[in-house]
């Protein structure tokens, strides 16, 4: 959730003004207008950050492209709506910033649940018409909930957020991707890849975990990860990413029975 106070909510929309030709805030119940301001597309913001926001939705219209998400305003449940004419959004910076903001997790930076609905059934298609093998590693933080109640959320986030960097600092297949599938579990896509290498890279991927110590104010922690991996081909009968998840939680769930931090093929 994208919460605000009301001085952090004018800072949000005076950022906003330089990329997006209307910023509007509704009412989250009665979608009702309560405030409204034209923005002025500025000529460098080409080199500044748009503000990062979560459980984006997209949406493309003849004339407009629409983003809209929730947020709160001192405790006034809202939606924050973005309005940009298609002929700004046909150049190539608003066209990544609006990818960047519908498709990155704002919390580790990866790739978020929305890109791997978009993005799998296109990666499994390819592979699939080519008679190629594709991979793919799930990763799930053990423990996770107890981290979470024992040291707070703070430190939970910490631990996301480094286990995110480890895991992009490892990952870097130029054709494969990483995403944040959901709360503590983490999807990886390796095209071309077979069963063994895919393997040899969770299993790697596994003992640096391990290894790593997580600092914070009053010391540090270690934690481990589990680790599913499935190959797939044309025979294997996935074509949605519920039917790979599925399969993937499986072999999760095997590794959490072995004992954890460990991985299941």
């Amino acid at each position: 959730m994208n919460v605000y106070n009301l001085n952090q909510a004018e800072d949000l929309i005076r950022t906003l003004r330089k990329f997006y030709q209307t910023v509007r805030i509704r009412d989250a119940e009665s979608r009702q207008i309560i405030f409204e301001e034209l923005g002025i597309k500025s000529l460098d913001n080409e080199f500044e950050e748009i503000p990062a926001l979560s459980n984006v939705v997209l949406s493309i219209h003849k004339n407009a492209q629409r983003l809209e998400a929730p947020i709160t305003i001192d405790g006034q449940s809202c939606i924050l709506e973005l309005i940009q004419p298609q002929h700004y959004g046909n150049d190539k910076a608003s066209l990544q910033q609006l990818k960047e903001l519908v498709f990155i997790d704002s919390l580790t930076n990866l790739y978020n649940r929305r890109f791997i609905d978009e993005q799998l059934p296109i990666d499994l298609k390819w592979a699939f018409r080519n008679d190629e093998p594709i991979s793919f590693i799930y990763a799930d933080i053990d423990l996770f909930k107890k981290i979470n109640d024992q040291y707070g959320h703070v430190i939970g986030d910490q631990i996301l957020t480094g286990t995110a960097d480890v895991f992009q600092q490892l990952f870097r297949r130029k054709d494969g991707w990483l995403a944040r599938y959901g709360g503590d579990e983490f999807l990886f896509c390796l095209p071309e890849i077979n069963q063994k290498t895919a393997i040899q890279i969770a299993d790697r991927l596994r003992n640096v975990i391990a290894e790593k110590e997580y600092c914070y104010d009053k010391g540090s922690l270690s934690i481990t990860c589990s680790f599913g991996v499935q190959t797939i081909d044309r025979t294997s009968g996935v074509q949605t990413v519920n039917d790979l998840i599925e399969m993937l939680d499986k072999k999760l769930y095997q590794a959490k029975r072995k004992g954890k931090n460990r991985v299941i093929s």
